[in-house]
């Protein structure tokens, strides 16, 4: 290592932790004026303020939950226990919801919204893909409708949300007062559409329904899995009818 790339590197470690990065301030001359500690110090708190920012850009009704101070304390934890590995900031706050599950534990709506607001990046950033549409559903042979099985688009997230979530991320966005947290138990599907991310609250069947289609299921299976709370032709056509609002919603895609 030349020795300007050995300077950079204690730079660097100085900037992410000042104790185990202390060797680089034997580099540093000392003046009157603004001394190198004061100097190192500048450079320290504007790095955690650039990430801080990035994390607010990622989280911003997480932040609007917690408050600017709590947000703050929560994302300089956050940064010394999970030191950014990432040239793009984009990623910085990946693990955001395993920091508050160990630090905000009595919190549970702020884990929540962690993940709900982390996956709505994911889907807005997912690859894109080529739509299964009701026209191709329409070229499938009746015979071979029991075996059938379908691919999801990129974007396609399913949150198993405990609580009332979705409806305090609404309040928040709009810049309402926020209901009081409730347990819900109300899934939530995160996808993209139309070049935006888009979400809806799913019900206990619908979830059910999405988890084994995605895990592989055939229609056939789907259809059998609903008779179990409903006749044979009712199950038949709840299934063409969650079948019919996934292909509209963008969710199927040509394998």
């Amino acid at each position: 290592m030349s020795q300007l790339a050995k300077l950079q590197s204690d730079f660097q470690a100085y900037l992410m932790d000042d104790v185990k990065g202390a060797a680089f301030k034997a580099h540093m001359i000392d003046d009157e004026k603004v001394g190198a500690k004061k100097r190192l110090g500048i450079y320290v708190d504007a790095y955690r303020l650039r990430i801080i920012e990035a994390l607010a850009t990622t989280y911003p009704k997480l932040k609007a939950l917690l408050g600017d101070d709590l947000f703050e304390i929560t994302a300089r934890a956050y940064i010394k226990q999970f030191p950014s590995k990432y040239r793009n900031m984009r990623w910085v706050g990946d693990k955001m919801q395993t920091h508050l599950e160990q630090t905000l534990s009595q919190h549970p709506i702020a884990v929540e919204m962690a993940a709900f607001e982390w996956a709505l990046g994911l889907a807005f950033d997912a690859e894109d893909a080529p739509n299964f549409t009701l026209q191709d559903l329409a070229a499938i042979l009746p015979e071979d409708w029991a075996n059938l099985t379908f691919r999801f688009h990129p974007s396609y997230h399913l949150l198993p949300l405990q609580h009332n979530v979705v409806q305090i991320w609404n309040a928040l966005d709009k810049e309402e007062i926020p209901p009081n947290a409730l347990q819900t138990n109300a899934p939530c599907l995160i996808w993209r559409m139309d070049l935006n991310a888009h979400f809806r609250s799913l019900d206990t069947t619908e979830y059910a329904a999405l988890q084994s289609i995605v895990e592989g299921a055939s229609f056939g299976t789907l259809c059998e899995q609903l008779q179990e709370n409903a006749s044979e032709e009712d199950a038949t056509i709840q299934a063409a009818q969650y079948l019919s609002g996934w292909l509209n919603d963008g969710l199927i895609t040509k394998a």
